[in-house]
Formats: structure tokens, sequence, C-alpha cells
């Protein structure tokens, strides 16, 4: 007790900060020096999961009573994470009061309307307040009532799973500072044009239904997460000169291949995507793309591996995959795969790394793999990852025994249904 006796005032209120605010008050009865820490803390964290039906009247009065005299001369956080007994119209009043603290977080975790059946609107103070950074929002929360008036100049983060919102490009126009969106629900509809976002997640499902669609005009874009399984009228993507990695999972309606050429600066791209027409990019080289994942469950995966092929220069590691939330099966490339016209330069020059998980050994798998063993002249290591049944393996095996890999050796990694156990073969040119 004397060595936290001799800390400053300024570090132990640091070392509160850390932790949940119940326990925060609980250190009053330490001393009389501790007795007014407690109300200068700025960061305040309330969790009701340990309160019951019969006594949640003392977890509202608590988060009332502890934010209401907090003194702190910035609030740096507010912490909500909400059970199915929170009153909506307490939880607007907790956010307003945190606004009025000059608020810098504002975090919110409640259950799905679904469960909950109550719908939480934010006070209206909350679109206009300039010390915000950071709004993170989950669960039953209705944002119907966005004013024109937006001007959040400071936000940096938002984040918007499962909530209801009306105009989310109404909201996004009043925060010029954006840095990281992360937005999860159904059906979105959307204008994303930002052009100080530099980190975009978004998740859009309806399980097959018809949407709208949305826009993205993100210039100063380094990562992007899409996954969209929904009937969009529309899907437009604006070049983004920063782009280093992206992973784009698109499962109904991308028109063409030209859809791509917003990715072409990416250094790593994991792509699914299922395109209405098999067109050739012109004009269309990936510059910097060294890490390449193609999902094998959409119709038209083969093609998209000619192109990228032909168009990635840099190319040193393919990975393809058959692995999806709505459980498509790999399909089959036909016999007829085509491979480029002309050996690409990734293969001559920079190709080292290629790995196919979910590979099933039918005669369309084989022309492909067997192209890219036979030409890849850097080739350090093939990796296929397999569940088929042990009797097939020696069958498999054996499709590349033959194959005059220009490098001197390659693995072949078998894998069983039971356990996940694994075999390798290293086969040498001779």
């Amino acid at each position: 007790m004397d060595m936290i006796s001799q800390l400053s005032d300024d570090l132990l209120i640091r070392i509160l900060s850390l932790v949940p605010t119940k326990h925060v008050m609980a250190t009053c009865c330490l001393s009389k020096r501790w007795l007014l820490f407690w109300s200068l803390v700025p960061k305040l964290e309330y969790d009701d999961s340990s309160y019951s039906d019969e006594n949640y009247a003392t977890f509202t009065k608590f988060v009332y009573g502890s934010l209401m005299s907090n003194k702190a001369p910035v609030l740096e956080s507010l912490t909500l994470t909400l059970g199915p007994n929170f009153q909506a119209i307490d939880v607007g009043i907790w956010i307003e009061t945190a606004v009025c603290h000059r608020v810098h977080a504002i975090i919110v975790n409640t259950l799905p309307y679904e469960e909950k059946g109550t719908m939480i609107s934010l006070p209206s103070s909350i679109y206009t307040c300039e010390t915000l950074e950071t709004l993170e929002l989950s669960g039953c929360f209705c944002l119907n009532d966005i004013p024109f008036s937006v001007c959040l100049p400071s936000l940096k983060t938002l984040e918007i799973i499962n909530v209801e919102v009306s105009s989310l490009t109404r909201l996004l126009s009043g925060c010029p500072n954006l840095d990281h969106l992360v937005v999860h629900r159904e059906d979105i509809d959307v204008d994303i044009v930002v052009p100080s976002l530099r980190k975009l997640n978004m998740v859009n499902y309806t399980g097959g239904q018809k949407g709208s669609g949305f826009v993205i005009d993100a210039r100063s874009l380094v990562s992007l997460y899409i996954k969209d399984d929904v009937f969009n009228d529309y899907h437009r993507i604006e070049y983004m000169p920063k782009l280093e990695e992206a992973y784009v999972d698109i499962t109904c309606g991308v028109r063409d291949h030209k859809f791509l050429k917003a990715f072409t600066c990416a250094r790593a791209l994991s792509l699914c995507l299922s395109f209405l027409e098999v067109l050739s990019p012109r004009s269309m080289i990936f510059h910097n793309l060294v890490y390449l994942t193609l999902n094998t469950c959409v119709h038209g995966w083969w093609d998209l591996v000619t192109h990228m092929l032909q168009d990635s220069p840099k190319l040193r590691f393919l990975k393809l995959h058959d692995e999806h939330d709505l459980s498509l099966t790999s399909i089959e490339p036909p016999d007829c795969w085509k491979p480029p016209s002309s050996v690409p330069k990734c293969l001559l020059h920079t190709f080292e790394d290629f790995e196919w998980h979910g590979y099933k050994g039918r005669r369309g798998d084989v022309v492909m793999a067997a192209y890219l063993i036979e030409h890849a002249t850097w080739l350090q290591e093939v990796a296929f990852f397999s569940e088929e049944f042990d009797d097939k393996r020696d069958t498999m095996l054996e499709d590349f025994t033959s194959v005059a890999a220009p490098s001197p050796c390659f693995t072949f990694y078998w894998s069983s249904d039971q356990g996940m156990t694994y075999s390798c073969y290293i086969l040498e040119k001779t």
C-alpha cells in the first residue's frame, strides 16, 4: 500500500481508467485520498451482464450517478454493454450526457432488435459533437432521424453493426476526416464518398434478396473488405491509387472483369467474384500485386485465374480455395480451359508459391495445376490440400509425377478428414 501511495494522482487516475467503472467505485473505501479519484477517471465502462432482472434498477441508478458526477476535464470514452433489460430512453440520456462532457469515444453494444424489440434513438446533439472521434454502435439502434446538418469534424472511426439507418450517405457527408468505416447490415444502399477514408469493412447480407446497390469513391483507401450476397442493381467502386490490400466477396451479379480496375494498385488481393459476363479486361495491369487468393466456388473462376496471371507481372503467391460462408462447393474448370496465349511474365520471373485448398483432382483441376507447375521457372513449393478419400491419394499424386517442372522440386500435401492429418511428398526434377 505504501508503494501505491507514492504514485502521483495523475498516474493513479490513469491506472483506474483501465478497469470497469464498478471496480473504480470500489476504491473509494481505501483512504480519504482515493475518495474523489473515481469522479476524475476519464474512461467510463458499464456492463449489465451481472445484474438480474430483480436488481437491474441498481445498475441503472449506478450509471446515472457515476456518469452525472464525473468531473474529468475530458471524457475519453463511454462504453456500454447492454443485455435485454435496458430502457431505450435511459441509453439516449447517457449518450447525451457524454456528449455534454465533450466525449471522445462512444461504444455501445446491445442485443439485436429481433431479440430486444425496442429501438434506441440517438440524441440530436451527437450529430454536431465537435470532440467525438470514435462512434461504435451495435444492435437495436434506429438512425432514421439523421439531420441534414451533420457536422462531426473530429470523427475518425465509425462502426455500425446491425443498426437501422435511413441515410448513411448523409451521415458520412458530415465526417470530413473519417479514417475507418465498418458497416455490417442488411441491404446496404449507400454512396461512400469520403476522400479521407483509409479503411473500409462492409458486409451486406440479405440471403440472396434483391437490393439497390452501393458506390465507393475513396481515393485514400488503403485496406478494403467487402462481403455482399445481395442481387444489387449496381456495384461501383472507383479507382483507389493507394490501395494495399483488399478482400472482395461478391457472389451476385458483378457485370464483368472491368470491375477489377479499381483494385489494380493492390499488393494483396482475395477475390470471390461471380461475373455475369466473361470479358477480357483491357489496359488493366496489377503492377504491385504479389499475393493473390481466388475462391473456386463461383462460376468462371478459371477465367479469372487466366486474366490475373497475364496481368500481374510481380505475382509471387497464388492460393485457390473453396471455403465460403454459403457452403458453396468448388466448381471444376472445364476440360477446355484455355491457359494464357503466352507464358505470363510472373511465371517466368517471380512466381514462387502455389497452394490449392480443397483440391479434388478432377480433369480440369489437373490441367490447370499442371500448367502452373510446368511453366513456373522459380517455383519453390506447391501445396495441395485435399479431403478426398485415401484410395484416391496415389492417383492424385501420379497426376504430377510426369510434369516437367522447371524448378527443382515441389511439395504435395495430403489432408484427410480424420483429424486433418497431412502427408508431404517432395517431387524432385529428374
